[in-house]
């Protein structure tokens, strides 16, 4: 499986590019992402969905494009498929502007899901906001904005929520292997790393 991780948009969210056996997804698209058409040739492969850890204005304002250029399927937490619409649920109207998205969504339901030739288990990781999903594809973590290196995600939007992402913390820090976790920002980094340096996985099992 390769995984190509891209900044995009006006907070610098990540995108990452997942590809295997020539099927394609892309994470969370803050814009559209740069080549695409290009790299999905160079690797055979057809993208064949977009899926969402949550569905704030950073990870979604490309998603239009990209559905326009590639026809393909969108899938979201259905606790934030009112988010698409509302620019203080999506949280861009907190900085000023006013993003909405106009894809039809189909549910990514917490467990096992199979999505574009993909197993993909779904972590619904409330705390961040009340759809955060981490989404688990083989040996890797794509964790949004419930962990990144170092830190965990703020609480203070629409829908955030302290108790809940201790809850949701403490699932992380239960399992009993060692993931490559690509966050919603930053670096990429590793569940080990963190159950050992980030504070607040560290420390998750005793709230």
């Amino acid at each position: 499986m390769k995984v190509l991780q891209q900044p995009l948009g006006p907070v610098q969210a990540n995108c990452y590019l997942v590809m295997e056996n020539h099927h394609a997804i892309l994470i969370d698209p803050a814009d559209m992402y740069p080549n695409l058409e290009f790299i999905l040739k160079e690797n055979e492969c057809t993208l064949e969905a977009i899926v969402l850890t949550h569905a704030h204005f950073d990870h979604i304002s490309g998603i239009d494009k990209i559905v326009d250029a590639f026809h393909c399927d969108v899938y979201l937490n259905p606790n934030e498929f009112d988010f698409l619409q509302d620019p203080d649920l999506n949280s861009s109207s907190a900085f000023y502007m006013d993003v909405t998205c106009g894809a039809k969504c189909k549910p990514i339901l917490e467990g096992k899901n199979t999505i574009a030739g993909f197993d993909i288990e779904a972590m619904y990781c409330p705390g961040h906001s009340v759809g955060s999903t981490v989404l688990k594809i083989e040996d890797c973590l794509f964790t949004g904005d419930v962990l990144f290196k170092g830190s965990i995600g703020r609480m203070d939007l629409a829908t955030g929520s302290v108790s809940s992402m201790k809850q949701s913390l403490k699932k992380l820090a239960q399992l009993d292997k060692d993931y490559k976790v690509y966050p919603g920002h930053g670096p990429s980094t590793s569940l080990s790393q963190e159950k050992k340096w980030n504070e607040s996985l560290k420390y998750a099992e005793i709230y």
